[in-house]
Formats: C-alpha cells, sequence, structure tokens
C-alpha cells in the first residue's frame, strides 16, 4: 500500500481556477470514482489551504502502488483524466511542490484489499 501527502502552492491569481478544479471534480465524483478504481486507488482527498498571501492544494492519496496509479491515469484517455491534469498544470506551481511520505501509519489497512 502506497500512501502520500503533497503540497502545491496554487499559482498566483489562479486561486479561482483552483477553486474551479475542485468544483469540477465534485461534479464529477461518480466517474472519478471509477477512474480511482482502475488505477487501484482507494482514496483521494484534496484540501486547500490560504498560507499567508499564498494558497495551498493539500492532496492525500492512497493507493496499492502509486506509479501504477500514476501510469494508468496518464494514458487512460479519460476525458475526467485529461481535464484534472489540465487544471493541475494550470494552477500548481512546479517550483513549490512537496510530496511527503508517511513515517508511520496506525489502522486497520486490511478494509483497503
Amino acid at each position: 500500500m502506497d500512501i502520500m501527502l503533497c503540497k502545491a502552492r496554487v499559482k498566483p491569481g489562479r486561486e479561482g481556477l483552483a477553486k474551479e478544479w475542485i468544483a469540477f471534480l465534485l461534479a464529477n465524483q461518480e466517474e472519478g470514482e471509477k477512474t480511482l478504481k482502475n488505477e487501484k486507488e482507494h482514496l483521494e482527498i484534496y484540501f486547500m489551504q490560504k498560507e499567508q498571501e499564498d494558497t495551498y492544494l493539500y492532496f492525500f492519496v492512497l493507493a496499492e502502488d502509486l506509479e501504477y496509479a500514476s501510469q494508468v491515469a496518464q494514458s487512460s484517455g479519460s476525458p475526467l483524466d485529461a481535464k484534472h491534469f489540465e487544471y493541475m498544470a494550470a494552477c500548481v506551481d512546479p517550483e513549490n511542490y512537496s510530496i511527503m511520505k508517511p513515517e508511520l501509519v496506525f489502522g486497520d489497512m486490511s478494509v483497503f484489499s
């Protein structure tokens, strides 16, 4: 099981577009859940946080294999995935993006098998 938390600064002036992105994912939640199954992902959770003058998006992801999930998403041909990556490219500052891996995980992970 792979777990990650990403912190990504929203490009200045793109805060409204980032909110639109989250609204798009929410409006397409049923289709999104289908794509997660294809990618063998169990959870994707999004947070948006204002920190001083900057806005950050946090993504929590729980997947069987994150590399596999990423490959499937990028090659799926799904209009949902394509739009998701389009929003990501437009909103996320690649110079201020970090991926964190957990030091410790508590809980019954068997519920995701």
